[in-house]
């Protein structure tokens, strides 16, 4: 498909969308003799049709994941942003269905930007800039972002990614086993939290490392600035996903009886984040940006 650029080492291949949010078409890793998809391939036509959440992989900014009944509340105002789930959320950031312009190619490189002020729709009060890179080198894929406030005003700020990987790389593999470092889950029974984090129940936790078995999971974790560990026993393979201390949180996001994939997320904000920091809930990982100010993160998958 001539919109995608490729990145390849000798052990991994990386496919880009630059057009379609600078998301991750596949994810591919040798195993053997044989190719194998660690994360859920995109079809074709999602690229035709712009639909990002069909993607391997997407890139969230200027925040993550919800904003409750798409109302930003901050320094006593209320923005209005686009809703854009079923429930009249805004979800997901701005960022992940627009085209991103390459910057700069080379073997298992490229480094693409996005400008906000680029477009007239943006549902966002603050322009931005943002820059993404990928790097393929031997068994590591390194995704580092950078987010940048290019207005006048002080603006809350979040950044992630949204990789979807595969319960089964072989016929072979029949579990899936998660290990992350989790300090703490958000409660409520939706996505948006009714509070602060608080501890995490012997059901939620995958701090030891156990079988992500096929009930279905949504919720947002406050973790420890450690390694994510993903193996697939059958096939013995493992992931190791590490992302710096701005990622603050990790989303856990199983669909219920899903047989193919599952989401781990590395993240800043919490679900919610900015409203909640708003009314004085602390620790939320909302990040406040200067004007001219840029923050910035790497997050490293390795495969062995």
């Amino acid at each position: 498909m001539r919109d995608l650029e490729i990145l390849k080492s000798e052990y991994m291949e990386v496919k880009v969308c630059p057009q379609l949010g600078a998301g991750i078409f596949s994810m591919r890793y040798l195993l053997g003799a044989h190719w194998v998809d660690v994360m859920r391939p995109t079809p074709y036509e999602a690229v035709e049709k712009r639909e990002p959440g069909a993607l391997a992989s997407f890139v969230m900014i200027p925040y993550s994941n919800r904003i409750e009944n798409a109302v930003l509340k901050y320094r006593g105002n209320n923005y209005m942003l686009s809703k854009n789930t079923p429930e009249g959320h805004a979800i997901h950031g701005e960022v992940r269905s627009r085209p991103w312009r390459i910057l700069q190619k080379e073997p298992g490189y490229i480094a693409m930007e996005f400008d906000s002020r680029d477009f007239e729709d943006i549902s966002w009060p603050f322009p931005f800039y943002a820059r993404i890179e990928y790097r393929v080198s031997g068994r590591v894929f390194l995704v580092r972002l950078a987010l940048e406030n290019t207005g006048d005003l002080i603006m809350p700020a979040g950044m992630g990614i949204h990789p979807y990987f595969m319960r089964k790389l072989t016929p072979e593999d029949n579990a899936v086993i998660l290990k992350v470092p989790v300090k703490g889950v958000y409660p409520g029974d939706t996505p948006i939290p009714t509070g602060p984090w608080t501890d995490v129940p012997d059901e939620l936790d995958f701090s030891q490392g156990k079988e992500l078995d096929f009930r279905h999971i949504d919720k947002c974790y406050r973790v420890f600035n450690a390694p994510t560990l993903i193996k697939w026993p059958g096939s013995q393979v493992s992931l190791t996903m590490e992302a710096d201390n701005i990622f603050k949180h990790i989303i856990i996001y199983s669909p219920k009886d899903s047989k193919d994939f599952f989401a781990v997320e590395p993240v800043s904000n919490c679900n919610n984040g900015f409203n909640m920091a708003e009314q004085g809930v602390e620790d939320t990982g909302t990040v406040y940006l200067q004007p001219g100010e840029t923050f910035m993160g790497n997050i490293t998958i390795k495969m062995e």
